[in-house]
């Protein structure tokens, strides 16, 4: 059967149900409705496998693997997923955490993200990949539709990974076969690692490292680096062309953050990152607004009048104005200040000196006067 439409109950065979509520996405592999479980009232999402693909051949199952593999993580920024139901004509449907806010992908639409915001994003996304690689599992599917940005309490981007339905598990994949033949790719092009690409059956965590590099690219850049509407094109600029340089797209952001960027994207998979996690670390430092390497990172409290305001679910809440800051008297030890104080040191021990003179000369002249009278 189709997505329920809104209002539709959904009867569960203990006597509980589901009252379907708005639409909240439709993706290739399915529909998410909103829902409320009956008699609890708890609100949760429901996503139905698209009715022409109950019969595929492999997706059904892919479907089954992200519930299972989703159930396992226990990372704060994975969508929580709680199981699976059946309806009575036995359609199966997952039962999933319901999020309060957009996809990066909107974000990106709707604002120029500050560099510092773009790093925190990508670094929380990196925390959900440090257990499902140490678990095993590459998602293979990272872009800014599956990088949900919600709210934290204090107001701050909440990151949340979705839809592991098409991620690789490399010990189920050991034991069983695998839902996807020999040389298939699966994925999104455009954020497809070179091996990815190129249907490699030994992909590890650093295809995902690449996929956020493109996602951090896009973000910064506002544009993804490669993108073609013939495939064959896309994957031939993918695995052998360069991108346009990031810091031509935004000259405004810190070399170091670029580098990160273009570390993450490198096409041979020894060039990157090891694991999300020393991707997280190196980006931390550019995601507080901290100095970094002789770089101020701009945090977006501290944007330019100039800049574009960022009013979107998850930023936290902007001032209305910020006070000026107080002048800083110039020490010893700040930049600037030592030199200028040296410089009148020097000229008061010369003032100090010639004033010495001064009263030794008269002194002189003083004691020798007498003598000159008498002569």
């Amino acid at each position: 059967m189709p997505a329920p439409h809104p209002g539709a109950t959904i009867p569960l065979a203990r006597g509980e149900s589901f009252v379907v509520g708005r639409v909240l996405g439709r993706g290739g592999m399915g529909t998410v409705v909103e829902a409320t479980h009956a008699p609890s009232g708890r609100r949760v999402a429901l996503k139905f496998l698209h009715d022409e693909l109950k019969d595929h051949p492999t997706i059904p199952k892919r479907f089954m693997r992200e519930v299972e593999l989703a159930t396992a993580l226990t990372s704060a920024h994975v969508a929580r997923t709680f199981g699976c139901e059946r309806t009575p004509d036995g359609t199966t449907f997952m039962i999933m955490e319901l999020l309060d806010g957009r996809d990066l992908c909107s974000l990106i639409r709707a604002e120029r993200l500050v560099p510092a915001r773009a790093a925190r994003i990508v670094a929380q996304a990196c925390e959900a990949l440090e257990e499902a690689h140490a678990r095993g599992i590459v998602h293979r599917d990272l872009k800014p539709e599956n990088l949900f940005v919600g709210r934290a309490p204090d107001g701050s981007d909440w990151v949340k990974v979705l839809d592991f339905g098409i991620s690789k598990s490399l010990e189920a994949d050991a034991r069983g076969p695998a839902l996807t033949r020999v040389g298939t790719t699966v994925g999104t092009p455009e954020y497809m690692a070179p091996e990815q690409l190129r249907g490699a059956q030994d992909l590890d965590g650093t295809a995902d490292v690449y996929s956020l590099g493109v996602v951090l690219y896009e973000a910064l850049g506002g544009r993804r680096p490669f993108e073609s509407s013939d495939y064959e094109t896309l994957v031939r600029r993918i695995c052998s062309e360069a991108p346009t340089p990031l810091a031509q797209l935004r000259p405004d952001c810190p070399p170091a953050l670029i580098a990160i960027a273009e570390r993450a994207m490198a096409r041979d998979r020894q060039q990157r990152f090891p694991t999300a996690r020393q991707l997280r670390e190196a980006l931390e430092p550019l995601a507080t607004g901290r100095r970094t390497e002789g770089t101020l990172v701009m945090d977006p409290l501290d944007a330019p009048a100039s800049a574009p305001p960022s009013p979107g679910v998850g930023s936290a809440p902007q001032p209305a104005s910020r006070p000026a800051p107080m002048a800083a008297v110039p020490t010893r030890d700040e930049p600037g200040g030592g030199e200028e104080q040296d410089e009148g040191s020097r000229w008061g021990l010369i003032v100090a000196l010639g004033l010495v003179v001064v009263l030794l000369a008269v002194g002189a002249v003083i004691l020798l006067l007498p003598m000159v009278r008498q002569m």
